[in-house]
C-alpha cells in the first residue's frame, strides 16, 4: 500500500523517555493500518519497532489524508508504564480466530 508520512511537529518529553510526533499521512485508497505505520516510522526513525506506538490516526473529512500522533520511546519499560493496554492492542497485528464448528 502506498502512503506518505509528513511529520510537522516533534516534541521531546524527557520525563516520560519519549518523543511525540505529530503529522499527516496521505494515501491513495484506504488509510494504512497501525502496524504498517509502525513499521514505516520505525525504519525512518531508526528505532526498534517495539518502541514505536501509534496513538491515533484520524481521517480528515473529504480528503485522502489523516492526522497522525505517535510516541517513540527510548526504552521498553517506559512503553509498559505509560501506554494503556487498549493502545498496545491496537498496535499489534490482528489474529484471525478459527471458525468453531459445532460437533453433532
Amino acid at each position: 500500500m502506498a502512503f506518505n508520512v509528513e511529520i510537522t511537529e516533534k516534541i521531546e518529553q524527557p520525563l516520560m523517555s519519549r518523543t511525540l510526533l505529530k503529522g499527516f499521512v496521505t494515501y491513495e485508497a484506504a488509510p494504512p493500518s497501525f502496524v504498517e505505520l509502525k513499521k514505516h516510522l520505525a525504519s525512518s526513525m531508526k528505532a526498534d519497532e517495539a518502541l514505536v506506538v501509534v496513538q491515533s490516526l484520524r481521517s480528515l473529512f473529504g480528503t485522502r489524508k489523516s492526522g497522525l500522533e505517535v510516541h517513540v520511546y527510548k526504552q521498553k519499560a517506559a512503553v509498559e508504564t505509560f501506554e494503556s493496554k487498549v493502545i498496545e492492542a491496537r498496535n499489534k497485528p490482528r489474529v484471525k480466530k478459527a471458525a468453531v464448528t459445532p460437533s453433532t
